[in-house]
């Protein structure tokens, strides 16, 4: 007879409700069976999609995130008192390092990104604080590697990183549950999509230039800026022709999709985009619209014969990625035909359930407790 155990996911940085974090790994851990509760940044406790929710506040600024959110963060898991906890944050791992350290229990980190790579492509940081950044970011995941009981990485090149003997990657492909057969919105004339992060390094400025150099066109965006970017959503005119939704929660992003003609992801040729699966091409994909997205050849080479979306070159300008749009928007057949050929592709290869069984494996390795398995009989 064996006792399930109980599993704690924590961020006190991302959305509540993050699609990663907490509907494709809490949710679907839940409907499993497992044990599951979430540790973030927001007021009360509730139960949602069978995940028992414990809110730490909302953190007002980086010391604070760095200091009173973490104590309330440790006195959650003295309370729940999981047998994994399964860490979201950099910043986190020193904290849950020491409590794991004396509560005897186990840790995983969920590393979604190539923490270094991406500190290259915060044009807010001075170039003096940048090596700075590399180093601590090499010292706090180096630290997560060698002393807790697990890894979970969101691409192969971010797994590349670690050499845990319990590790495995869990790509962030969509649910297929969240774009179900048969929902198609109504489609609006002339819109293009983008949802995701707002950056510079992923050319939110390429996306301006585009929507202007095609006329009958307009561009819908959901997300929240980065600093460097902000300026580009305050005081829009009507004749810029985009529309900005600001963050939206993750149950809400495939009817806007499915509602557009064609999704939209460019990027600057950095180190930490060279390898990297973004998130926002499978969900146009399983939402059945194509994407226009820069042609970094690891992209371009994955979607190879898959005739879903359109490659071009946005390092100089956004003529390539205007012409690839007026074309789409100028064709609704094909557009459907890609849409379609995406959405086979999200069912046979890239959907979130396919990657499910990776996270199971890896948080049932990390639990210590004799005679707890993640799910008991």
């Amino acid at each position: 007879m064996t006792s399930s155990a109980r599993v704690c996911h924590l961020s006190t940085v991302h959305n509540p409700r993050d699609n990663r974090v907490f509907r494709k790994e809490c949710a679907s851990l839940a409907q499993a069976g497992v044990d599951i509760w979430f540790i973030g940044a927001q007021e009360g406790e509730e139960i949602v999609a069978g995940v028992h929710v414990v809110g730490v506040g909302e953190a007002t600024g980086r010391v604070d995130r760095l200091t009173r959110r973490q104590f309330r963060a440790w006195r959650a898991l003295d309370r729940i008192s999981p047998d994994v906890v399964h860490v979201h944050d950099p910043e986190l791992i020193p904290m849950v390092l020491a409590w794991r350290r004396l509560r005897g229990r186990a840790a995983v980190y969920d590393a979604h990104e190539d923490l270094i790579g991406q500190i290259e492509g915060k044009e807010y940081l001075a170039d003096w604080v940048k090596p700075v950044a590399r180093l601590a970011a090499r010292g706090v995941i180096g630290a997560a590697d060698r002393f807790f009981d697990g890894i979970v990485a969101s691409t192969p090149t971010v797994l590349s990183f670690y050499h845990n003997p319990n590790r495995a990657v869990v790509r962030n492909y969509p649910l297929l549950t969240d774009y179900p057969q048969g929902a198609d919105a109504a489609k609006k004339d002339g819109q293009a999509v983008y949802a995701g992060m707002l950056s510079a390094g992923r050319q939110v400025d390429r996306m301006f230039e585009m929507i202007e150099q095609v006329p009958g066109s307009h561009l819908t965006v959901a997300g929240e800026p980065d600093p460097e970017v902000k300026h580009f959503f305050q005081d829009l005119r009507p004749e810029q022709r985009v529309e900005w939704l600001g963050r939206i929660p993750g149950e809400e992003v495939p009817r806007v999709l499915a509602e557009s003609r064609v999704g939209i992801a460019f990027f600057k040729p950095l180190k930490n985009y060279q390898e990297a699966l973004p998130t926002k091409l499978f969900e146009y994909m399983a939402a059945g619209i194509p994407f226009i997205s820069t042609d970094l050849p690891f992209l371009v080479d994955l979607f190879e014969g898959k005739d879903c979306g359109v490659f071009v070159d946005t390092s100089q300008g956004a003529e390539a990625a205007a012409e690839a749009l007026r074309a789409l928007l100028a064709d609704p057949d094909r557009c459907a035909e890609m849409g379609a050929n995406g959405r086979r592709a999200i069912e046979e290869e890239f959907s979130f359930e396919a990657e499910f069984p990776n996270l199971k494996a890896v948080e049932g390795g990390a639990v210590k407790r004799e005679g707890t398995v993640l799910v008991g009989d």
